[in-house]
């Protein structure tokens, strides 16, 4: 029904329109010629499932304003980020790359975006729990598969935020944390058809990479289809600084090869959604290694060097499947499958010495393995009765989860190891082979239920228990053949059982653990929709553990009962402003736990020569208390981001192994004890700002500190009782670039230092401060016309105050590539130089309450590489 005045003009106007009672939130929006639009919130429930009507208010919209302007000339200036709600939206056509680059090359460019050698993606400090392709997971979460294989100008934009998952979507109000997640939506021209890319690169060090990629999509469904095969292991690339320092290098050499396939469908509405993956990967790792450990004992330091060199193959197949329903309750059933062989080969030889040589050892061995396991996941959640109440377009309502999940697994391995020993102190020359059969059954089953009710106007209840029933079954036998030879191989084996050092176990735990938590919940703006999220929460965790081992072992052969209850307690307090911009998080948690039953047996296994482990039937758990807070403000104007966190870990009680070392042959012997006292601090401090009128430049840093008081136990052989060690580290460190990036042209100069102090309570103890800084330039240009991209990186790593001379360094990298493209950008030849002046290796640093370790790993060579790339996509227009 429609009213006019005498001229026909529009005065009112009224509609009905028919929905279905269900718990929605519908938005209604008015439109009409030279007018504003106008919006109105209407909240539907279950309530109106009988019939009847909602009566909207009246919209009333209001002329739009006109005014006259003077000719001007607009220039555009695309935006890299800007904020939608709580939304954080990089506009990918503001990030000028290369032709051929990856969806990786444009996250690292993004503002408040770092990635770290794992491919962890951080947004100004927080971790991003998943990436997604059009809002929906891909290849179950697998970052690395994505970022290098979606070409980057299929890329329409990258948006973070915070996902509400599928059981809060099925439900129609939050029931669990939402997710933070980086979503990569693609431009509409590729939002159906196929990408494909396929990539074939040969290099100086028998260096060799092939992979292939194809990804086919609609509306509903998703089909993905990848293959590797690559001696490189190597996922960094020329141009980036940071990320070629000597501690981040990978510690190994890889050859790979795997297929792996990925489907995904959903229905209108996603009330179905079905995911299908399968993959099998072969892989074969070659390890050189270096290690230098210096003991911290009360009157000696002994210090240990161990050379070894490690080959190790591996290969996995995994099958999984995941059906999700939606429509007014969720049921959620997965199942999940692995199969994984194993077999290896490798060679030792360390030394032990104090003020003189006290003893050697070379090792000799070989190994081969199995394991199978599967998994069943089945969950459900239903609303209970109807909504209690509604306010600010949020309801509250009452609801139920069930759930159960099925697990076995079947672990088989043998090692066989020939030792040849020598003792310098009391001479002693001897020779053993060791050959160890493991067997491990593993099956277990958990039955969980929860219920979330408002018992008062602004507090919620929630239970949540868990029932589970663990079973494992333990076999592990050692055998002295007098060759070298695996268990399979050896014909008689009893004969040559060695019965101390031989043991079996079967366990089994009964648990049933009961959460309570009380809790208040707010709302921000999302856009026009309102988001609830939890305030204050007051918790406890009831876990009751009943766990039963019998345990045999020579002449030894036992029945051990462990029976615990604990109150684990939280509290955590969340505020965030309206506009979801500035985001505060406090939490205090308490945590106690059962000792592993294993470690409570009296046993003494000496079966490595140089190595004695012992149990201790008085073992206590662990007890641990923890405070972090978190605050993020993010700015849209000059696109500035900043994030401060802190965290405080108090371990009451804790299981450390203590060691007793002896002078005479050099033998370690280690024994689980409780240690109190050590804790440690963390605060960390993230920033990033475009800078300029034009927002070319971009400046950020990481940084962050952290105090280690390090508690542990350690003794001379021949000692009552052994000392208590306390070290304290302090740990500085600051990451930092700045970049001018103007079109076709990228610059960035960046530094970052690390130094780390360590000092004793004992008299002897000798302070330790080790310094890892480096600084740096990396460009990158593309020559407009013909599109050659040159891109180059150099960097300085050096490294002070390490015990060992030849790893204190200056290490000079230096990176340089040329890329062309052909075929309207389709083909991309690129050659890439990694480490031209073969300066870098691999190496770790640690430092603990019983001693400093310094490792170096044989890095992947200096090597030049040849790259041939090819982007095929196709959409429906031309079918």
């Amino acid at each position: 029904m429609a009213y006019a005045d005498r001229n026909g003009r529009l005065l009112a106007a009224q509609y009905m329109i028919h929905v279905d009672a269900k718990n929605k939130i519908y938005l209604v929006r008015s439109q009409l010629q030279g007018y504003d639009e106008a919006w109105q919130q209407v909240n539907i429930t279950e309530a109106h499932s009988e019939g009847g009507t909602v009566q909207v208010p009246m919209l009333e919209m209001r002329k739009m304003k006109q005014m006259d302007l003077d000719e001007v000339v607009v220039k555009a200036t695309k935006v890299k980020m800007y904020y939608k709600g709580d939304t954080l939206v990089y506009d990918a056509d503001a990030f000028k790359l290369p032709d051929g680059s990856m969806l990786d090359a444009l996250i690292r460019q993004l503002p408040g975006v770092t990635m770290n050698e794992g491919g962890e993606i951080f947004v100004n400090g927080r971790k991003v729990e998943e990436l997604l392709l059009g809002s929906y997971t891909f290849f179950r979460g697998n970052k690395k598969v994505l970022m290098e294989n979606l070409p980057y100008y299929t890329v329409k934009d990258v948006k973070v935020y915070e996902k509400q998952t599928d059981k809060s979507e099925a439900l129609g109000h939050d029931v669990e944390p939402r997710r933070f997640v980086m979503d990569v939506n693609l431009r509409n021209e590729y939002s159906q058809g196929y990408i494909a890319n396929v990539e074939a690169a040969g290099g100086t060090e028998e260096r060799y990479l092939g992979r292939a990629f194809l990804l086919a999509f609609t509306d509903r469904f998703r089909f993905s289809l990848l293959g590797n095969l690559n001696n490189v292991n190597e996922t960094r690339h020329v141009g980036e600084t940071g990320y070629w320092s000597p501690n981040t290098l990978p510690n190994q050499i890889i050859t790979t090869r795997s297929v792996a396939t990925d489907f995904n469908y959903h229905t209108k509405g996603d009330w179905l959604k079905e995911t299908f993956n399968a993959s099998f990967t072969s892989s074969f790792y070659q390890q050189d290694m270096c290690q230098r450990r210096e003991q911290f004992l009360e009157g000696s330091m002994p210090v240990s060097f161990t050379e070894s060199s490690n080959h190790s193959g591996n290969r996995k197949w995994n099958l999984h499947n995941s059906l999700i329903l939606k429509r007014t309750s969720y049921f959620n059933a997965e199942v999940d499958f692995n199969y994984a062989k194993r077999d290896g080969s490798f060679h030792s030889v360390f030394e032990q010495w104090d003020d003189t040589l006290t003893s050697a050892m070379r090792t000799v061995g070989m190994s081969e393995g199995r394991t199978l396991n599967g998994k069943v996941n089945i969950g459900m959640a239903f609303n209970v009765g109807k909504n209690q109440e509604c306010e600010n377009g949020t309801c509250y309502q009452r609801y139920m989860n069930l759930g159960l999940t099925l697990f076995h697994e079947n672990d088989q391995s043998e090692q066989a190891n020939r030792y040849t020993t020598e003792m310098f102190v009391n001479p002693l020359y001897e020779q053993r082979y060791n050959v160890d059969d493991y067997k491990r059954k593993n099956t277990s089953g958990y039955f969980s239920l929860g219920y979330v009710t408002k018992p008062y106007k602004k507090v919620s209840l929630q239970i949540d228990e868990r029932l589970g029933y663990v079973s494992q079954y333990v076999h592990d036998y050692l055998y002295h053949p007098d060759t070298l030879m695996l268990a399979s191989q050896i014909d008689a084996l009893v004969a040559i059982t060695d019965p101390r050092n031989s043991y079996r176990g079967h366990s089994n735990m009964i648990e049933n653990r009961i959460d309570i938590a009380l809790f208040t919940e707010a709302s921000y703006k999302s856009g026009l929709f309102p988001i609830l999220y939890r305030t204050l929460e007051v918790g406890v965790s009831l876990p009751v553990q009943s766990e039963r081992l019998d345990y045999q072992r020579g002449v030894l052969d036992t029945l051990v009962h462990q029976r615990s209850l604990f109150a684990n307690p939280w509290v955590s307090y969340r505020y965030m402003s309206q506009d979801g911009r500035r985001d505060f998080r406090f939490r205090i948690d308490h945590s106690r736990n059962s000792p592993y039953l294993y470690d409570r047996i009296d046993y003494r296994d000496d079966s490595q020569p140089l190595v004695v482990k012992l149990g201790n039937p008085n073992l206590k758990g662990s007890v641990v208390s923890t405070i972090d807070a978190d605050y993020t403000d993010r700015k849209g104007r000059n696109q500035q981001q900043y994030h401060l966190g802190i965290s405080f870990q108090y371990h009451h009680r804790d299981v450390s192994q203590s060691v007793a070392y002896n002078q005479q042959n050099g033998i370690y012997t280690y024994r689980p004890l409780n240690v109190s006292g050590a804790y440690l601090l963390n605060g960390k401090f993230d920033f990033s700002r475009a800078l300029g009128e034009k927002r070319y430049w971009t400046f950020q840093t990481n940084a962050d500190a952290s105090y280690h008081h390090s508690v542990d136990h350690a003794m001379l052989a021949g000692e009552m009782e052994s000392h208590v060690n306390m070290v304290n580290t302090t740990v500085l460190h600051d990451g930092a670039y700045i970049q001018y990036n103007k079109d076709v042209f990228n610059i960035r100069a960046s530094g970052d230092i690390r130094w780390r102090h360590s000092e004793g309570r004992m008299c002897d103890f000798e302070t330790l401060d080790a310094l890892d800084f480096n600084y740096g330039l990396s460009a990158r240009y593309t020559i407009p016309r013909i599109k050659t991209t040159l891109s180059a990186d150099a960097t300085m790593y050096s490294r002070r105050g390490y015990g060992s001379a030849e790893l204190n360094t200056d290490d000079f990298v230096l990176n340089a590539s040329l890329s062309q493209p052909f075929c309207k950008g389709k083909l991309i030849a690129r050659v890439e130089a990694f480490d031209l002046l073969h300066q870098v290796s691999s190496t770790q640093y640690s430092v603990n309450a019983q001693g400093r370790t310094e490792t170096w790993y044989r890095s992947l060579p200096h090597y030049v590489m040849l790259h041939l790339v090819y982007h095929w996509n196709r959409n429906p227009k031309k079918l």
